[in-house]
């Protein structure tokens, strides 16, 4: 059985939703633009209105919106397991500091958290000594 890729749900505010997902994928052609998309492990976050109805629960998307989009986070030639569940436990470590992250547009600090590496403020690189 296939493991469910979304990590963590967060109520943003009323019926505003943020979902966090780690997933495979075996790369190919890009729907949005038409480049080369890799294979990976990928972190992506969604945000959409969860309205209740009689029927359940009807989830509305919009494009473009602060927050959403996914990442790649470690490159590969074929699948691995390992890798998945790396990436998901760090999801599952500390989900609130990712939202709070995505919420300031800390992209770069995000993938460095995902990928396992050490953290370097505004996305600068180390300097030499």
């Amino acid at each position: 059985m296939a493991q469910d890729r979304t990590v963590h749900s967060k109520n943003l505010e009323g019926n505003l939703w943020r979902d966090l997902d780690v997933y495979y994928d075996r790369g190919g052609i890009n729907f949005w633009d038409y480049s080369q998309k890799p294979k990976g492990i990928y972190f992506a976050s969604q945000i959409y209105r969860l309205n209740s109805t009689e029927a359940g629960a009807i989830r509305s998307w919009s494009t473009g919106q602060k927050g959403d989009g996914y990442l790649l986070i470690v490159p590969l030639d074929r699948y691995s397991r390992k890798q998945l569940r790396l990436v998901r436990e760090r999801v599952e470590a500390d989900p609130e500091r990712i939202h709070d992250m995505l919420g300031h547009g800390q992209i770069h600090q995000l993938k460095q958290l995902l990928a396992g590496e050490a953290l370097i403020p505004d996305g600068g690189a180390a300097e030499a000594a």
